[in-house]
């Protein structure tokens, strides 16, 4: 199983390292995506650039296959960079915020769509969403959040 999420995690990695690099030199991700995915070899599944997975079995499972291969001596560079990839995506959003809107987010208020994991699912832990909240209101903004299924996950959270 953590074969599995290490697999994953590693495909939605490459693609948000696509989708930088796509962005840097000013190509369609959504077209380089079609033209990867159009590899019988690849496919479509897993290949979408995301804000960084969160949950408790991607990290989770990322996480205990590394300490797994640390633990016969070997060092796995690629499921540490997997995991480190992850961890800088989930702060690309508010650094993109941050960039157009500056640094006091004092009075803008911003709106989110969709809070959980994955669509009808209330879970946010480890999120994306969870990060982007507390960022923007670090920064003194105001945050109008809305998930048609998690809002009571939210509210349990944030009060």
């Amino acid at each position: 199983k953590s074969a599995t999420k290490g697999m994953l995690g590693a495909r939605l990695g490459v693609m948000n390292e696509m989708a930088k690099l796509a962005e840097g030199l000013g190509a369609n991700i959504e077209e380089v995506r079609k033209g990867i995915g159009s590899d019988p070899r690849i496919g479509y599944h897993f290949i979408y650039p995301v804000c960084g997975y969160g949950g408790s079995c991607f990290p989770n499972g990322v996480q205990a296959l590394v300490r797994t291969t640390e633990s016969i001596g070997y060092q796995p560079q690629l499921l540490q960079a997997v995991e480190a990839v992850n961890n800088r995506q989930k702060y690309r959003l508010p650094t993109l915020i941050k960039q157009n809107f500056g640094e006091d987010l004092r009075g803008q208020t911003f709106a989110l769509w969709g809070l959980s994991l994955k669509p009808n699912a209330d879970d946010m832990r480890e999120g994306s969403s969870r990060l982007l909240m507390e960022e923007l209101w670090q920064a003194g903004a105001k945050v109008q959040a809305y998930d048609p299924e998690a809002m009571e996950e939210t509210q349990r959270i944030y009060g």
